[in-house]
Parts: structure tokens; sequence; C-alpha cells
């Protein structure tokens, strides 16, 4: 073997290796940026009274979802659970250290997916709304509502919201009436 077919063998196994290392890179470039879950998900909650007591409340959840990423993604398992302040939190007193500030479950963790759907999907570039609405007995002044979601089916990390809200009627009854406390016009942009 002359020095000539060494060289070249061995130009010849650098440029293979140098286009597998472009195309690697290029491979992990589009794997870690176009391919990742990258879905911005948020919460909002309007509260109607039901009659005239205060007593009881029609809660509709927004479940807020926007893809910034390239690709469509389902959202399995999406869960909904509201909860309220405890007794001795709603008049005043601060909480054990040991107890959560809202232990009182008004509405238990629920699927609220239609069973014949599976999941829901949010398309690259969009913003998709999604409300389910549900009966509220004796809330208190606040509310918690926490929601989950998983991109695989029956994932066990879920992607999670979780936001505070008022029950005062006057928050109510500006948002029965489609204004904010301010009386400017309430949208979900």
């Amino acid at each position: 073997m002359d020095c000539g077919t060494t060289k070249c063998l061995i130009e010849s196994v650098a440029q293979i290796l140098g286009s597998i290392a472009i195309l690697t890179g290029g491979w992990w470039f589009l794997y870690t940026t176009q391919f990742k879950p990258r879905v911005q998900f948020d919460l909002d909650c309007h509260l109607l009274p039901l009659g005239s007591g205060g007593r009881a409340y029609l809660a509709e959840v927004f479940f807020i979802f926007e893809n910034k990423g390239f690709v469509e993604h389902r959202l399995y398992d999406l869960s909904l659970s509201i909860h309220g302040l405890s007794d001795a939190t709603s008049t005043g007193q601060p909480p054990a250290e040991s107890t959560r500030l809202f232990n009182r479950r008004l509405f238990p963790r629920q699927v609220i997916v239609p069973p014949n759907y599976k999941w829901y999907f949010v398309r690259p570039g969009v913003r998709q709304i999604i409300t389910y609405q549900a009966l509220l007995s004796e809330p208190g002044p606040f509310i918690q509502v926490m929601s989950g979601f998983t991109y695989r089916e029956r994932s066990k990390w879920p992607h999670t919201a979780r936001r505070v809200f008022s029950v005062s009627s006057k928050a109510a009854s500006a948002i029965a009436s489609g204004t904010s406390q301010e009386g400017v016009p309430k949208t979900l942009e």
C-alpha cells in the first residue's frame, strides 16, 4: 500500500465522519426544537350565581391551550378539580402548617374528555379553548381550579395548571354581564 492510497483512504473516512456529524447535529437540532411539546396551558373561570341566595354557582372553566411548536399535539386525560378554602381559612385564621389551604373538595378530580373522543388535539400555531361547566355548592369566598393533561396515553407526568378565583357576588355579576369589575369588557384574548 503506497502513501497516496493511505492518504486517500483517510480523507474519505474523514469526509464520511464529517457528514455523519453534520447529519447527527441536524437531527438533534430538529428533535430538540421542533418535535418537543411546546404547549402553553392556562385556565380561566367564570362564576355565575344560581338563584338569589348566593349559595350555589355555575362555574364555567376555560382550558386555554396554545401550541407554539411545529407539530400537532394530542391532549390525553384532561382532568379538572375545584377546591374551596377550609372553614378555618375562610374565617381569617391561617391554616396549620400540615394542612392545605384549599382543602374543601367542591368538584373531585375527574377526566373531562368524553370516552368516545379519547383525546383533544391542538394543531401547530393554534390557540384552542375548551370549556366545561360544573355546579358548585357553597364554594366560599375563593376557589382553586386545578387541571392537567398528558401528552401520551396513561402517562404519569402531567402538564398542569392551577389558579385561584374570587367568588364574590360583585365579581360574579360583572362576569355575568360580560365586563370586568372595573367595567371593562372581559374577553378571552
